[in-house]
């Protein structure tokens, strides 16, 4: 298992992305269900926040751990850029 060999400092960052990345989830939901809403501006405005936060984790961290933690937040990084990146209000 990956996080098995990494060290307690990266096995932290990769926690902490997790989480981030599930709220994420949670803000994104939010999102598709009211797009047009009042609270969409201030909640990609929140979630970019999160993305900066997450990369900047990931920026710490060995390189197998760099890797393991893009293999995580692949798909709901790809997801958020193809469809929010660029859309302001």
């Amino acid at each position: 298992d990956w996080d098995e060999k990494m060290n307690s400092t990266d096995r932290i960052r990769l926690r902490t992305v997790q989480n981030l990345l599930k709220l994420i989830e949670h803000h994104l939901e939010a999102m598709q269900r009211d797009v047009h809403g009042l609270e969409y501006a201030h909640w990609k405005e929140e979630v970019d926040g999160l993305w900066r936060n997450i990369f900047g984790k990931i920026n710490l961290m060995s390189d197998s751990s760099q890797q393991a933690a893009l293999e995580l937040i692949r798909e709901d990084w790809t997801s958020y850029v193809t469809h929010y990146v660029g859309i302001s209000r």
